[in-house]
This record gives structure tokens, C-alpha cells and sequence, in this order.
């Protein structure tokens, strides 16, 4: 049987007069299962028997394509200049100086990774 005729299954059992707990335990479900698809159902949705994604409609805390290459371009900028700090603070200056959004210092980091400009420092890596 599969999930979805059970759920249905244990809503038409439940239509019928049987207790939530009786259709729950002797379908091996939880109390919560039960209840989450009697609430879909009641909700009146054709297809309340269906699985739903749970993938978030939308990303609001997701960086922006144009902040992401400000990162990028800043830190570019920075590594031709002689002598120049070029890690998150010195970007957040950059981004602040231009009155740009300043992203979390973890958030300009994983850009940096995610485009390989975060090199490994050679001077504490190397035999003493």
C-alpha cells in the first residue's frame, strides 16, 4: 500500500467512527501523523493527500547577484593594490564607504570560497 493510500485509508476510517488512536496505532503511525493529514483533509483540498515540497517559496536572506559581485569586484580591487588588507574587514570598509548593504562577515566569506579567493596562508603552514 502506498503512503498515500494510507492516509487515505486512515481518513476514511476515521469518517467512519473509528478513534484516531485506534486507526493511528494499528496503521504504525504517530498521533502527530494522524492529525496532520485529518487537518489536510478538513482543509478542503482536493489533493490533500499528497506530499508537499518543503523547499521554501522563496530565499529572503538570500544574497543578491549585484551585492555578490560588489564582493567579488572589491576584493579583486584591493589584490592589485601594493600593501593592501584584503580580507572581510577591508571589504566591509569598501562596501560602507560606497553606502552598499553589508553582508555577515560569514556570508563574504563563503563568497570569497565559493569563488576560490581565499588562498591558505604559506607562512604558518610551512615545517618550523
Amino acid at each position: 500500500m502506498t503512503e498515500q493510500e494510507l492516509r487515505r485509508q486512515a481518513i476514511d476510517r476515521f469518517k467512519n467512527g473509528e478513534s484516531p488512536k485506534t486507526i493511528y496505532k494499528d496503521l504504525g503511525r504517530t498521533k502527530q501523523w494522524f492529525f496532520k493529514w485529518l487537518k489536510r483533509y478538513q482543509s478542503g483540498d482536493p489533493q490533500w493527500f499528497k506530499s508537499r515540497s518543503t523547499v521554501p517559496h522563496r530565499k529572503p536572506k538570500q544574497l543578491q547577484e549585484e551585492d555578490r559581485r560588489r564582493i567579488i569586484t572589491i576584493r579583486e580591487q584591493l589584490q592589485r593594490q601594493s600593501f593592501s588588507q584584503i580580507g572581510v574587514s577591508a571589504i566591509k570598509w569598501e562596501l560602507h564607504k560606497a553606502g552598499a548593504p553589508i553582508p555577515s562577515d560569514r556570508t563574504i566569506n563563503r563568497v570569497l570560497k565559493q569563488e576560490g579567493l581565499i588562498k591558505k596562508n604559506t607562512l604558518h603552514s610551512q615545517g618550523s
